[in-house]
């Protein structure tokens, strides 16, 4: 579905706030390149050492607001005093909860690598600009920032094979999983944290054998 190119509005811009910045930064997707690596697109998406002892596995929507709560506001946290010390590994599952989200998902995978993990936080962090009825044509002035031409944006968010392996990732946690709110944090997969909440999962992956940065 191809949507009118329009300007970077201010309120988006604004909504992104330092992720654009970080946007900006990041290499741009080749211009020359409309089709999308589905290999980096459908990569799993990691932070921290993929040899910690701990491992929470993250099931979130990026149009779920306590996803977005917990992206912008207790990640950052979580990350300095578990993730960057090597005790803990992040991985992110994606459930996308509706066609907003299923769009806004695709997007976000599409570049792959560190541009992926960029976007997810902008996405997050701009998600009262662009989740509304004109979805695709704020998903698409998030997607510019980034580098992300009109066509690229147009090729990613109509790509069969990524739509299919997002469905399936939602399928795959509610039914082997039983994940039926978000976001949702299982632990060494036994312990699980319902809901943005960092005093619970700090308590979980510490439980799981994970020490605290410190302060």
């Amino acid at each position: 579905m191809r949507v009118p190119t329009s300007p970077l509005s201010r309120r988006t811009a604004l909504g992104l706030g330092a992720s654009a910045a970080t946007l900006m930064a990041l290499p741009a997707w080749a211009q020359n390149a409309a089709a999308i690596d589905l290999k980096a697109a459908t990569a799993d998406i990691v932070y921290g050492d993929p040899k910690a002892k701990v491992t929470v596995v993250e099931y979130a929507s990026l149009a779920c607001s306590h996803c977005a709560d917990f992206e912008i506001n207790m990640l950052p946290t979580f990350k300095k005093e578990f993730i960057d010390t090597g005790e803990v590994k992040l991985i992110f599952r994606d459930y996308p909860l509706n066609a907003p989200g299923l769009r806004a998902h695709m997007l976000m995978r599409c570049p792959g690598g560190a541009k992926t993990q960029a976007l997810k936080t902008a996405i997050m962090r701009s998600q009262h600009t662009w989740l509304n009825q004109d979805y695709m044509k704020h998903l698409a002035q998030v997607a510019r920032l980034a580098g992300i031409s009109q066509e690229q944006f147009d090729a990613c968010t109509t790509d069969k094979q990524l739509e299919d392996f997002l469905i399936k990732s939602q399928y795959t946690g509610s039914q082997e999983k039983q994940i039926n709110s978000t976001p949702t944090f299982i632990v060494n997969d036994s312990a699980v944290v319902l809901g943005a909440k960092l005093d619970e999962l700090t308590e979980a992956v510490q439980k799981a054998g994970a020490k605290r940065k410190a302060s």
